[in-house]
């Protein structure tokens, strides 16, 4: 009697090759792994340091700094912008620079989700020095484009702030992710599509 060689791919009813029905382990395993990068990344961000810890200095050095660039962006069409620790002051608006203003949470889960993706170190690392510096400059222009509403248009601002700007935020981070990983994925060759890349 004939037997069914190991490994064969099981044939439908039409003789043609059917896919395997088995979940690949990545598709459960890569969000596991994005979690756990993000996870702790978001809690040391967002937990409640004292305002007196080195901790706490240490990000407010970070959002003065943040602040530095958001005042020499908002230079470029507005003169005599002063900044003041994280304080952005000029003739027709002033933003303060605080937490969730730096896009912090959506640089996390970018990062995450790129370290997470099965490719190789070096390609995992470029791409996540790329996409955040990429994203940073997103949200520079955002935040410039928030100071320009709060001076010209003030009633538009807060809309525009707590609902259109983030949504373009996780637009832009979207798209810079799909952008990374179909140019640093390695690629795999004919006859392998839906095989795991190597990590």
């Amino acid at each position: 009697m004939a037997t069914r060689r190991k490994g064969r791919r099981n044939r439908s009813p039409t003789g043609l090759p059917t896919s395997d029905p088995t979940p690949r382990p990545f598709a459960w395993r890569y969000p596991l792994i994005v979690a756990a990068i993000a996870a702790p990344l978001l809690a040391i961000y967002f937990y409640p340091y004292a305002e007196d810890g080195v901790m706490a200095a240490g990000i407010h050095s970070y959002l003065a700094v943040y602040a530095k660039m958001v005042g020499a962006a908002v230079s470029v069409f507005e003169p005599h912008v002063l900044v003041t620790g994280d304080l952005v002051a000029g003739p027709s608006n002033s933003i303060r620079i605080v937490k969730t203003c730096d896009a912090m949470e959506v640089n996390i889960l970018l990062t995450a989700a790129l370290l997470g993706f099965p490719m190789s170190l070096r390609r995992r690392l470029v791409a996540v020095v790329l996409s955040v510096v990429l994203l940073v400059l997103v949200n520079v222009l955002r935040i410039c484009f928030l100071y320009w509403l709060g001076g010209h248009a003030p009633t538009l601002f807060h809309r525009v702030h707590q609902t259109f700007a983030p949504l373009c935020l996780i637009v832009c981070a979207t798209v810079i992710f799909l952008v990374a990983i179909s140019q640093m994925a390695p690629r795999l060759p004919e006859g392998e599509v839906g095989k795991q890349a190597p990590s």
